[in-house]
């Protein structure tokens, strides 16, 4: 999500613990800090306070277990999340670059060869009928 060159929803670590939370599905600091540390080592309260934020933002929910900690959830499943994101990516970028940005984006989706550009051609023929 986070790793490539494309347009960032999340920073690199938001985007680890959101991967970890997803896979766990509901998490404890303590859970994700586990999944982290197989990768790297990272302190305790750097994962706290990153989860924490996420839930400011409402990507995460929360709700106390019963030894007063914790636990997280994610608000919304990966696919639902990213389709919101960016829909809001595309509709700042269309309202900032106008038509030359829609030309643009249909130019390299009729010259798109993934798996899925047809069904994306598809789609743009039907828009336009």
């Amino acid at each position: 999500m986070a790793k490539n060159n494309n347009i960032k929803i999340l920073g690199d670590l938001e985007a680890e613990i959101m991967e970890t939370v997803w896979k766990i599905g509901q998490a404890s600091v303590r859970d994700v800090l586990t999944e982290l540390e197989k990768k790297r080592k990272i302190a305790y309260t750097t994962v706290m306070t990153v989860m924490s934020r996420l839930h400011d933002k409402g990507v995460l929910k929360r709700k106390m277990d019963k030894s007063g900690a914790f636990l997280y959830l994610p608000v919304k499943d990966k696919k639902s999340f990213l389709a919101q994101a960016s829909e809001k990516i595309l509709k700042n970028f269309f309202r900032e670059y106008g038509d030359v940005a829609v030309a643009q984006f249909v130019d390299i989706i009729e010259t798109s060869d993934t798996k899925q550009s047809d069904e994306w051609k598809n789609k743009l023929r039907d828009l336009v009928k």
